[in-house]
């Protein structure tokens, strides 16, 4: 019954956050068709969207995961005072945020190869459309996580769909109507605003008002234990954003353009966010008692019913990402289907959570150190990879930031089991599910290997790749167990109730 519930839990989370992935997604294809013969625009729109929303993990101060952890230990008065203290910090570091996008505008032109002429003073104009939208988004930033601690989930869900809705529109207007860079940003911006007055609304729904009113009280302890979490999703955001700058650097905004669409966040690995959100309470309280095997239990589980989704998605994304890529994007975006496979590289990772789960603990200068040593390895690879590749291979040399980053993560992530391991005092055989993790990937490679046989066939591409998820799906499914089957059927319920 607990599994069911964390898998429902989990599933309403994914439900939103996946929604709203795919629909970044979505309209960055729709733009992609409407400026085919802008290549630059798509790569502005791309250097201003990657640089604002590396900076919003850094100004969320690390609250969305601290309120999660101390929530569950607070009575109701506590409770809404917590979220009167977050909210309003968040709300100056969202101001702080638009201030510093602001003043940056003029001085980041080099990063669209625009340090003189006509286009010097676009990026400014462009940080200037964004800065709102990134300024509202840190703001409402205790939004979700509130929400779901306060067991309204399927409220966080219908907000992030509805957001995901509403930049689908942002997306189809600025086809129709042939909006520029600069109009589409002010549109995400206008939706920023929206998205943290609703927000806010439900949130004092879920969690009252008049009990707790403002008070210093807790506030030290509060942003103490934040710290290093902040810390640590900033050297995870800056991790994540190297190979992007590092682009920005050698390449040419074409160049970004094409490495911006294939470099996308797969949408089913939004459930990593989504788990860590459920799980990190409920590891805080178990850990508080000294229940160490069943912390290891939960994260086990939790890792199983990931790697249903996480593993399916990587090998048929893998064998299929060529004819995708040649079907979602005009044709001068071909190379990016090679981006796409490299990042692959890194999804299987994803069946599991790891800093969240130190930070459950208590641990959160573990996962902060090993999260600087990550950022440190991937930014000397970065640089090194794509200078060998400059000079031996310059044709494939924009790959080089990208397999940077696929290799620094897996050494992290060997890190971070090995601590994990240790501070539960378990072995590695005992912390994950090594035998479903196995059969399940053996499933998904043999589905993987039908599936690209189908692209073979001598049919159009639409029709290949329609036979292929055929073939791939009723492999997968001839292949799993009727338990796995169920967890599938639990997950869709949970979509279709929320």
């Amino acid at each position: 019954m607990a599994a069911e519930r964390l898998t429902r839990q989990v599933g309403l989370v994914a439900l939103g956050r996946g929604a709203s992935t795919l629909s970044t997604m979505v309209v960055s294809t729709v733009l992609a068709w409407a400026w085919a013969h802008q290549q630059g625009q798509m790569g502005a729109y791309g250097a201003v969207w990657a640089l604002g929303n590396t900076l919003i993990p850094l100004f969320l101060l690390g609250f969305p995961t601290t309120f999660l952890y101390f929530y569950p230990q607070l009575g109701r008065p506590g409770r809404q005072r917590l979220v009167l203290q977050a909210g309003l910090c968040l709300a100056a570091s969202g101001l702080a945020l638009g201030g510093l996008l602001w003043a940056a505008g003029p001085r980041l032109a080099f990063l669209l190869d625009y340090e003189s002429g006509p286009g010097a003073g676009d990026l400014a104009r462009y940080l200037g459309a964004f800065l709102p939208y990134a300024a509202f988004w840190v703001a409402g930033g205790l939004v979700e996580p509130a929400l779901v601690a306060a067991g309204r989930s399927h409220w966080q869900a219908w907000t992030s769909l509805g957001v995901a809705a509403a930049q689908l529109g942002i997306g189809g207007l600025a086809a129709v109507l042939h909006w520029g860079v600069s109009e589409v940003l002010w549109a995400f911006s206008v939706l920023g605003g929206v998205r943290l007055a609703v927000g806010t609304a439900l949130v004092w729904r879920a969690v009252g008002w008049g009990e707790g009113g403002w008070t210093g009280a807790g506030v030290g302890a509060f942003l103490r234990y934040s710290l290093p979490v902040a810390l640590g999703d900033g050297v995870g955001s800056l991790a994540r954003a190297v190979d992007r700058m590092v682009v920005l650097w050698f390449f040419t905004t074409e160049t970004f353009a094409f490495y911006h669409l294939g470099a996308v966040e797969v949408p089913v690995s939004i459930l990593l966010a989504s788990a860590t959100t459920v799980l990190i309470p409920q590891v805080s309280a178990l850990y508080a008692q000294g229940r160490r095997e069943q912390i290891a239990g939960l994260w086990s589980a939790a890792v199983a019913r990931l790697a249903l989704v996480v593993l399916p998605v990587f090998f048929f994304l893998f064998v299929l990402a060529g004819p995708l890529i040649g079907l979602i994007y005009p044709a001068q975006y071909g190379k990016s289907a090679w981006v796409m496979r490299v990042f692959l590289l890194a999804l299987p990772l994803r069946c599991a959570i790891y800093n969240p789960l130190l930070v459950g603990m208590g641990k959160a200068r573990w996962a902060l150190w090993v999260g600087a040593g990550d950022l440190a390895l991937n930014i000397g690879l970065s640089f090194a990879l794509t200078r060998v590749l400059l000079t031996g291979w310059p044709a494939w040399a924009f790959l080089g930031p990208a397999l940077a980053t696929v290799l620094s993560t897996y050494i992290q992530v060997a890190v971070l089991v090995g601590l994990i391991a240790w501070n539960l005092r378990l072995g590695l055989r005992q912390l994950l599910p090594w035998r479903h993790l196995s059969r399940v990937g053996l499933v998904c490679a043999g589905a993987a290997v039908a599936g690209w046989a189908a692209t073979r066939l001598p049919v159009p591409p639409l029709v290949g790749l329609g036979l292929a998820t055929g073939v791939f799906g009723v492999v997968l499914l001839w292949g799993s167990r009727p338990a796995d089957r169920a967890v599938f059927a639990n997950l869709l319920r949970t979509q279709k109730n929320p």
